[in-house]
């Protein structure tokens, strides 16, 4: 086999010419770089055999490189079957993310603060290591790191050979040799469409497939480069606002164009983009409306399923029954939507949450949830908390069982809600749906776990299962680097090419060595690599479109940007963008409103047997602000207490409060306090210290641990002691009335 044959060095084929060769009596296996890319080539090929007048025609073969792999994993366990063998089993994605993390936490004496992401790092590298053929272990040099993955990546083999299974590296490897032992079927042809990186991994395809006589070759877009148009923004978000009213315009002079905008960083200003792009092209979207319409453009690189708020509160709702919440956590979940089962709870989940924040809960568990809500006597959600209660388990579970029980756990409680589901909502919820049947099939890795593990796998799933909005087929993509690579538009804008972005910054991988990255030109390995991708993009989306529109921020005062150095051949053409901050159907709305003035100086008077508290405060939060006095005291507007560990120090106040009302409703009178010896006024001081101090312990526990109880305690029998000294020189009197103490709200 040549092992020097690559993707440049085949034969090229026009789209017309590949087209007609997938229509013969003997078509070809067209292998896309990508998913996305084998689509838009699916409709180009439908539209072509449109246009020549063709009804019907068979579903071609026109594949991502990923999806060709599994289709020949396929054939040859059909193969394989029927000559009485087969392939070891498979592991699937989810399967293989848990074996990693099991590898990596396994040594105990060195555990990890972020296991998953070193899981994660640890993956990559081992796809990398076969994708470029390095040979393993690597030579770690002294390097901590590296001799860590070393030992990852041989107990993860260790792992595959006792389950007696391969993974996706394990497989790729069985079906090249099969090809070449003549086991599996090669194809009498492959055109290769969108591959711009010479990759080891490739070349052994390329040359197992020529040892089998299958012809070879290259889609080539036929297309003069363009001369791209120039545009220059103020910031970032003046770039974004240029881009999304360019898309609109072209939507609206060419209905049916292809329209592309890119944008390098997409992924960490995906939320920015949107919303940006909401503003500019649908008017009718409401950042706060769950149920919003479809958009009328794609965005792609999804959000973790985890995030979506549905699967969220499931999670929250899973994560309550097997451990604890933050307090964070807690309160989104009380104030969720999906679960319970009518606004009543609702409501009474608010109230229990105000509470929370009032005790200054900074963890909590359902055996907490259960005694607050008790104490609220709100029947509507003391009754969720106790459905939900009755499906605790402490047993050990296989994941498939896990699976059916956190089932019956969200039915308990009523997940995910009961008003009608929008449609992005619904496919976030199968989406759930599907990671649950993922998640069944971990026994193989797992074996039985508890419910606080189950949990966690669960979680990690859903956070490393990508959701993406499926909608209709839009003319506006918004789209990251990879996404684009190998698509044609009609018209393409390209955003973010500064020079801090474009080229992007080196990132070798912290896994392995760097001279051998260096060496062998793998991704992000040094700046030049990474000019010379950013020169074949740049390239690339000059073939791609008939209109290209390269564009860049200056930036601000404290952190400016210049362009980037690729854009130096038509920089002399640069334009500044100037766009309104406002979207022209905003500026419509205010324009066409009709204002009206009210005079709300002055309040409307209080009822007559309404009951004003606040004493000499009134007057203080009126002279401040007029508006602070009327919130406070007439509205009853009260600030969001937030959970600490330790007494706020309105905590202090109240316990000191607390203890002398427990005294005092003892003593009735200062002859009683008189009486007592200073050692047994200071035994009944430390009674009522304890029991006030014992009745905050109770209500949130993890805020007054033993030691910093004792600290109070001390604290505060001082303080009492120093005040009950003073009610001793004062001149006699009696306790005729106590406060009444306010009813729990």
């Amino acid at each position: 086999m040549n092992d020097e044959l690559s993707i440049s060095a085949l034969p090229s084929q026009s789209c017309t010419d590949t087209f007609a060769a997938l229509a013969g009596s003997e078509p070809p296996v067209l292998v896309c770089a990508s998913a996305r890319q084998a689509q838009a080539l699916h409709l180009a090929y439908a539209q072509w055999r449109s246009d020549r007048g063709d009804a019907v025609w068979a579903t071609p073969q026109i594949l991502g490189f990923e999806t060709w792999i599994k289709t020949l994993h396929a054939q040859l366990v059909a193969t394989l079957a029927l000559r009485g063998r087969r392939l070891p089993p498979l592991l699937a994605l989810a399967e293989t993310r848990v074996l990693w993390r099991l590898s990596v936490e396994a040594p105990r004496d060195t555990p990890l603060l972020r296991s998953a992401e070193a899981a994660q790092l640890a993956a990559e590298a081992w796809d990398l290591a076969h994708d470029y053929r390095l040979r393993l272990p690597f030579d770690a040099q002294g390097h901590a790191d590296i001799e860590r993955f070393n030992s990852w990546a041989h107990r993860y083999r260790e792992q595959l050979k006792r389950l007696g299974v391969i993974d996706a590296v394990g497989l790729e490897t069985m079906l090249l040799a099969a090809l070449h032992e003549q086991d599996l079927a090669a194809p009498a042809a492959c055109t290769f469409a969108g591959f711009g990186a010479e990759t080891p991994r490739l070349s052994a395809w390329l040359a197992v497939l020529a040892a089998r006589a299958c012809r070879l070759s290259r889609l080539q877009v036929e297309s003069t480069p363009v001369v791209p148009q120039i545009r220059v923004a103020a910031d970032d978000e003046q770039e974004l606002r240029a881009a999304a009213r360019w898309a609109r315009a072209c939507a609206e002079q060419h209905p049916q164009a292809r329209i592309g905008v890119v944008i390098p960083d997409l992924g960490a200003r995906r939320a920015a983009v949107q919303r940006v792009f909401d503003e500019q092209l649908c008017a009718s979207v409401d950042a706060l409306d769950t149920a919003s319409p479809a958009r009328p453009y794609n965005l792609t690189l999804g959000v973790p399923l985890a995030q979506c708020a549905v699967v969220q509160t499931a999670l929250q709702l899973l994560q309550l029954l097997a451990g604890e919440l933050d307090a964070a956590s807690a309160s989104s979940l009380l104030g969720s939507p999906y679960w319970g089962a009518d606004q009543e709870a609702r409501l009474a989940r608010a109230a229990l949450d105000a509470r929370l924040h009032r005790e200054g809960q900074l963890d909590v568990d359902l055996d907490s949830l259960q005694r607050h809500a008790r104490a609220l006597r709100g029947s509507a959600v003391d009754d969720s908390l106790h459905n939900l209660a009755s499906h605790a388990s402490t047993r050990r579970l296989r994941p498939d069982e896990w699976n059916e029980h956190f089932t019956r756990v969200l039915e308990a409680a009523q997940w995910p809600g009961p008003r009608a589901l929008a449609s992005e909502e619904f496919q976030a919820l199968a989406r759930w749906r599907e990671v649950l049947v993922e998640f069944a099939r971990l026994e193989r890795v797992l074996g039985r776990i508890p419910a606080s593990a189950a949990v966690a796998q669960l979680r990690a799933l859903a956070e490393s299962t990508v959701f993406q909005v499926q909608s209709a087929d839009a003319a506006i993509e918004v789209m990251g680097v990879l996404e684009a690579q190998g698509l044609a538009f009609d018209a393409l804008w390209v955003a973010a090419l500064d020079d801090e972005r474009w080229p992007a910054a080196s990132r070798p991988h912290p896994f392995i060595p760097h001279a051998l990255q260096r060496q062998q030109q793998l991704p992000h390995a040094s700046a030049a690599r990474e000019l010379d991708y950013a020169q074949t993009q740049l390239d690339g989306w000059r073939h791609a479109t008939r209109e290209l529109v390269l564009s860049y921020a200056l930036g601000s005062e404290e952190r400016s940007r210049a362009p980037s150095p690729l854009l130096a051949p038509w920089l002399q053409l640069a334009q500044v963008v100037q766009v309104d901050a406002w979207p022209a159907h905003w500026q419509a709305q205010l324009d066409a409103a009709r204002g009206q003035i009210l005079d709300d100086a002055r309040g409307p008077a209080p009822l007559a047997e309404a009951v004003l508290s606040g004493g000499t405060a009134v007057l203080g939060d009126q002279a401040r602000c007029p508006f602070r006095g009327y919130a406070l005291h007439r509205l009853g507007a009260r600030p969001w207490q937030s959970a600490g560990y330790g007494l706020q120090p309105r905590d202090r106040g109240e316990l000191t409060h607390r203890v002398l009302e427990r005294l005092w409703t003892q003593w009735r009178e200062q002859a009683a306090l008189l009486a007592l010896t200073d050692e047994d006024c200071a035994a009944q001081i430390a009674i009522a210290v304890d029991a006030e101090l014992a009745r905050v312990q109770q209500l949130a526990p993890q805020r007054l641990g033993a030691q910093l109880r004792a600290l109070e305690h001390e604290r505060l029998c001082e303080l009492v002691a120093a005040w009950l000294a003073l009610e001793r020189q004062r001149p006699p009197f009696r306790v005729l009335a106590l406060e009444a103490q306010e009813a729990e709200s």
